[in-house]
């Protein structure tokens, strides 16, 4: 039995089961997907639309259960990148743990540059000057306050992260239902887009409905963090999928109000990001903008929180350097690994703007990158899971056909939308193979490093001599 926990520096069992929810819905946020991601999928989906959100929340749901098999047996700070690891070993872990870094990574970045572009327009409003360099700076301060909040603890951070992302969705659903029936003035303009064969781009539609979901299972990240983890994280990642297929299942249904209903091919973008449609003037609009900005700030905490404690194990691992591996003394959270993740996470949306000129292009980028580290790590994770519950002679029926089937329909969509939709996902699916290629390098080359590296992967939150006089202790897996 060790003296210590591999993942020790972390403070264990702090967080209530809301905060833990908190973690998994601010990492999605779903008041920003509630207004802007049905006015996607409806030219593609059509009067499927509905159907589409439907079945993606009960396809996420099988993944959470996938995960779930995991989060009910282990604590693993590093969640889905643990979890592939103790089921088809180290390589395709460490390709699972560079999936979510990148996921979490690019969803950080993308919506430090939603919150940044929705707090420049708001400053606007006062007479600021509207451009990229006040975009910029607003970047800068949204990563340094949420930087700070993430260093102090995390108990603090979810805390606001779930009341900002509680107010925001309610001002998503207020919006939707004053705009979409018509109970203040006009609709707002509308960004026409024909779907004259809406049937041809369903499987880009179901693609689309997915992203909207990653994010969810991020919960398993601050598993040491939670108070009896085994119960709250695994409730968290079951039921969020469930309770957001819900929320977004309503939203389309208002966007469809006055688009597919209608009998009208053209699709009402309730909200775009400032610099591509114009905002007005409205108080609706100004309650809108406050929402969004709560929305992506919520965002910015629960994406930059996963990825701090996936790198945090990277580094115990010693697959990084050791040094991101650090907890702070005083606050007891990975301020290394958040430290250095910050200025890339404000850096690059920022460089990335100022070459391509569109706040609305870099955005679309960041999150097809973000959607394809996710869902790689959910093809893993889901395979993962039978390969594990045999490895420990726990296997049934159920885990066995609910993990091969998500896997194989999340191939199938994936397949269908790149063979249908004529769009510059490739370009995204490059630079998400690239990145992976970098992963695996870095990996061979610290595995020359560091004794015994493939061994060490995986780390959890073991139980340790000090835990033996515990009437309960929760942090053992079953090998």
């Amino acid at each position: 039995m060790r003296s210590s926990s591999p993942v020790s520096g972390l403070r264990r069992g702090q967080l209530s089961f809301a905060q833990v929810l908190g973690q998994s819905v601010s990492a999605v946020a779903p008041s920003a997907v509630m207004v802007t991601l049905p006015a996607l999928v409806i030219p593609a989906a059509g009067h499927w639309t509905l159907a589409v959100f439907i079945f993606t929340a009960l396809l996420m749901a099988a993944v959470g259960y996938c995960v779930g098999q995991f989060a009910t047996r282990m604590v693993a700070v590093s969640g889905l990148y643990s979890y592939t690891v103790k089921g088809l070993g180290p390589v395709p872990g460490i390709v699972a743990g560079w999936s979510v870094v990148i996921g979490y990574a690019a969803a950080a970045m993308a919506s430090t540059l939603g919150a940044a572009s929705y707090l420049a327009a708001l400053v606007g409003r006062l007479g600021v000057p509207d451009g990229r360099p006040t975009i910029a700076v607003s970047a800068i301060l949204v990563g340094a306050g949420t930087l700070v909040l993430m260093i102090r603890g995390i108990r603090l951070s979810a805390r606001i992260s779930l009341t900002i992302e509680v107010f925001a969705i309610a001002v998503a659903a207020a919006v939707l239902v004053i705009v979409f029936t018509g109970a203040v003035g006009d609709p707002p303009d509308v960004s026409r887009s024909t779907a004259a064969e809406p049937h041809s781009a369903l499987g880009f539609a179901l693609l689309l409905a997915i992203t909207s979901y990653v994010g969810f299972e991020s919960a398993g990240t601050v598993a040491r963090e939670a108070r009896n983890p085994f119960v709250t994280v695994t409730r968290a990642i079951r039921w969020t999928p469930l309770a957001l297929g819900v929320l977004y299942t309503f939203a389309a249904a208002m966007q469809m109000r006055g688009t597919v209903g209608a009998g009208v091919g053209s699709v009402p973008i309730v909200l775009t990001l400032p610099d591509s449609a114009g905002a007005g003037s409205t108080a609706l609009s100004i309650v809108m903008e406050f929402g969004i900005l709560a929305s992506w700030v919520a965002c910015v905490i629960g994406s930059t929180t996963a990825l701090s404690r996936t790198l945090f194990a990277m580094g115990r691992e010693g697959v990084v350097s050791e040094r991101v591996g650090r907890a702070h003394a005083v606050y007891r959270t990975p301020h290394v690994a958040l430290c250095s993740a910050m200025p890339f996470i404000v850096g690059v949306p920022v460089g990335y703007l100022f070459i391509a000129g569109s706040s609305r292009e870099v955005l679309i980028g960041l999150l097809a990158v973000s959607a394809h580290g996710y869902v790689g790590a959910y093809l893993l994770v889901c395979l993962a899971t039978p390969a594990f519950l045999r490895r420990i002679g726990e296997l049934t029926l159920a885990p066995l056909v609910v993990g091969l089937a998500t896997a194989t329909v999340m191939v199938a969509i994936i397949g269908w939308a790149a063979l249908t939709v004529d769009s510059p996902v490739w370009i995204a699916t490059a630079v998400y193979a690239v990145l992976i290629a970098i992963g695996l390098a870095v990996y061979t080359l610290r595995a020359r490093a560091v004794p015994e590296l493939h061994d060490r992967v995986g780390v959890f939150d073991e139980t340790v001599a000090g835990d033996i006089f515990a009437d309960y202790n929760p942090w053992e897996v079953r090998r």
